[in-house]
């Protein structure tokens, strides 16, 4: 008996251990999937902290590149703007820029950032430039007057010059009307073998006066004419027709003499008209 107690104490006493060893072992089990859990939570959140930031970060960079797409659109409309020209004229007085411009173009929108281009060109001279004077003509036109104008200081001194309040803000006046709009094409055409430049060429030739010669086809667009040379002597006016050219002498009393499609009037009365008849006739196979 006694043996046996002695045994069935140190059995017990082995199984309470073997007890306690494997509750720690299932504890350690516990407590390593509890941080397998937490780290697997960490990683997950990690994983998706990170995929914010770059979704947050894809999103900024397309936004970046939606402006830069902008800009560079709306730079290529600001270069598109600005039309084909030539400089007609130009001078300078000190250091004020006068310019003229030629241009096909008649969009005011164009002209204006046309005109706003001297800016840039003025830069590109060697000269100090500190105020620009621009003035517009329509390419082929047949008005008499420019179409548009404007004005910029480019210093202080400029501003004074301009009498503008600001440096680098333009003064513009765009000023296109009808006789803008319309070109020497667009009047009016004669199927004549001769024009009102042959008959000032003959006048020329002939040796009678015609000074300060200069077209002025812009009257054409309300006298439906073809076109109208004014020297100081005698006007040149040339119809579509004989015919058309006849009756607007007679009948509107216009001009002082008619020889096929040409009349003519005589601004300097001190001069022999016949003359003038004579080389018409001779121009004109009468």
């Amino acid at each position: 008996m006694k043996r046996f107690f002695k045994f069935g104490c140190l059995g017990a006493i082995g199984l309470f251990v073997l007890l306690i060893i494997v509750g720690l072992i299932a504890g350690d089990s516990e407590n390593n999937t509890a941080k397998d859990n937490e780290s697997n939570v960490s990683v997950n959140e990690t994983v998706e902290d990170n995929t914010a930031v770059e979704n947050e970060q894809a999103e900024n960079k397309a936004s970046v590149n939606e402006v830069a797409k902008d800009i560079t659109i709306e730079t290529v409309k600001n270069v598109a703007s600005i039309p084909s020209y030539t400089i007609e004229e130009e001078n300078l007085q000190g250091s004020i820029w006068n310019v003229v411009l030629l241009t096909p173009s008649t969009d005011e929108k164009e002209i204006e950032a046309l005109i706003k281009h001297t800016t840039e060109l003025a830069k590109a001279k060697k000269d100090v430039i500190d105020a620009i004077f621009v003035k517009v003509n329509i390419k082929n036109s047949v008005a008499n007057s420019y179409a548009a104008s404007g004005k910029v200081a480019l210093s202080d001194k400029g501003r004074a010059q301009t009498g503008l309040d600001k440096i680098n803000d333009y003064e513009i006046s765009i000023t296109i009307q009808d006789n803008h709009l319309t070109s020497k094409e667009d009047l009016p055409q004669s199927q004549a073998s001769y024009t009102s430049q042959d008959i000032l060429k003959a006048f020329q030739t002939a040796g009678l006066p015609t000074t300060d010669s200069r077209e002025n086809n812009h009257k054409c667009v309300d006298l439906e004419c073809t076109s109208l040379i004014t020297t100081e002597d005698v006007s040149i006016y040339e119809w579509p027709s004989a015919e058309i050219a006849k009756q607007i002498h007679e009948e509107k009393k216009f001009g002082d003499a008619q020889v096929g499609t040409i009349i003519i009037r005589m601004n300097n009365k001190d001069l022999n008209m016949q003359d003038y008849v004579k080389v018409l006739n001779g121009v004109t196979g009468k």
